[in-house]
């Protein structure tokens, strides 16, 4: 049992909302707390006043709201609306792929079209060795190395 303060986080879930009914979803979040789950999260709530009666049950344990966005039965909210209701984990599930298919797409129609990617639309190889990590990498390549005198 790793216990209040570990490291291990229990989200509790429930599809009951789309399969039964907002009421059994919300009892079991609740028994979920009861339980002692660190976090909760019903899917599927089709109104911003089931968001709220959801971010009722079980005062004090973070609720996890999902905007799937174009096509989940959840309405979108701001992340600012979802605060003032509540929620204190939010999951856009499709942004960052979404966003990534449109500019692979713009990329492979600069590559098609003139051979090469927009101008600007690709960062330097240094800044791309940045954002995934390589220096962090190079470090702990170093601090393992055997194979150099230090």
């Amino acid at each position: 049992d790793e216990g209040p303060g570990g490291d291990i986080v229990v989200f509790a879930r429930s599809d009951a909302r789309s399969a039964v009914s907002l009421d059994e979803a919300l009892w079991r979040v609740q028994a979920f707390a009861d339980a002692g789950a660190d976090a909760l999260f019903v899917d599927a709530l089709r109104t911003r006043e089931e968001l709220k009666a959801f971010c009722a049950v079980a005062p004090g344990v973070p609720k996890m709201a999902n905007m799937l966005e174009g096509g989940g039965s959840t309405p979108i909210c701001t992340p600012a609306e979802l605060q003032d209701m509540g929620f204190t984990v939010v999951a856009y599930p499709l942004s960052l792929l979404a966003a990534s298919v449109r500019a692979m797409e713009t990329a492979l129609g600069g590559i098609r079209d003139a051979g090469y990617p927009p101008e600007g639309l690709l960062p330097t190889f240094g800044e791309l060795q940045e954002v995934v990590g390589f220096p962090r990498y190079y470090e702990e390549e170093a601090r393992y190395d055997t194979t150099s005198s230090k």
